[in-house]
């Protein structure tokens, strides 16, 4: 005969599983309900918002603008570098060891040319002439005339009426202009006084030198008294002269050098 406390006791048992089932199924069902399109595009675009309203960790935008820093002057080094590969830095001192021929000689052809040069060497049918393009061998029937190159130096004049003489007691002062007419560069003008006894001899004399252009040398000499083709440089001089010395009379001459 069965026992009914254990009958009940089962019963019991299969109500509770019965009620927990039903209750699992209902929250599985919850859970794995899809989302629709309209949902899911504005989660995504609510965690896109959070995400680039947060502060990064580590300061991204600062990085780029560092790194396009030091990009744009490796660009600019890169640039410097290839302009001295293709226009390499010329030593003065090489130039200064090449000199150019110089020109004596000027040679008219019947052709109408004209070749200037120096004359090397000549017999009776060619004429060995060097260049400032190399040497050149002509035909002695097809020159027409030789003519002599002046040398292009400079040439420094006084300007007579820009020339002025003060005397005060026994200080004499002369103050002038001078030009330089030549064709280059006079360099360390200056201006000399000689005075002369009655029989012809040297008593004193005096320089100074003008007040003309700047000019920097290749040693880093500066010098003010230099002048360029055409321009105008002016003197002061100022000398004492007693009356023991026995002047009879004054010259005057201009002094200059010539650098490269």
């Amino acid at each position: 005969m069965v026992n009914k406390k254990n009958l009940n006791k089962s019963f019991l048992l299969l109500i509770i599983i019965l009620i927990t089932g039903c209750a699992n199924r209902g929250e599985v069902g919850t859970i794995n309900k899809p989302n629709s399109p309209e949902e899911e595009q504005s989660n995504y675009i609510e965690k896109n918002q959070q995400f680039d309203s947060s502060n990064p960790f580590y300061p991204l935008k600062q990085s780029i603008y560092d790194i396009e820093n030091e990009i744009n002057q490796l660009k600019s080094k890169i640039v410097e570098y290839e302009s001295k590969l293709h226009n390499p830095s010329i030593n003065i001192e090489l130039l200064k060891m090449i000199k150019a021929p110089q020109l004596k000689h000027e040679i008219i052809l019947t052709n109408g040319t004209i070749i200037q040069g120096s004359i090397l060497s000549e017999n009776t049918e060619k004429m060995i002439v060097q260049t400032q393009i190399g040497q050149l061998t002509i035909e002695k029937e097809l020159i027409i005339e030789i003519k002599d190159i002046n040398p292009i130096e400079p040439k420094i004049i006084f300007i007579k009426d820009k020339t002025e003489e003060r005397i005060d007691g026994e200080t004499f002062t002369y103050i002038g202009d001078i030009q330089n007419i030549g064709g280059v560069r006079a360099d360390f003008i200056r201006v000399i006084y000689n005075f002369w006894a009655d029989d012809t001899s040297p008593v004193i004399s005096d320089s100074v030198y003008i007040d003309g252009n700047n000019h920097v040398y290749l040693n880093g000499v500066i010098s003010d008294s230099n002048l360029d083709p055409m321009e105008l440089g002016k003197f002061y001089l100022s000398i004492n002269l007693p009356d023991t010395l026995n002047i009879e009379y004054h010259t005057r001459e201009i002094k200059w050098d010539i650098f490269n």
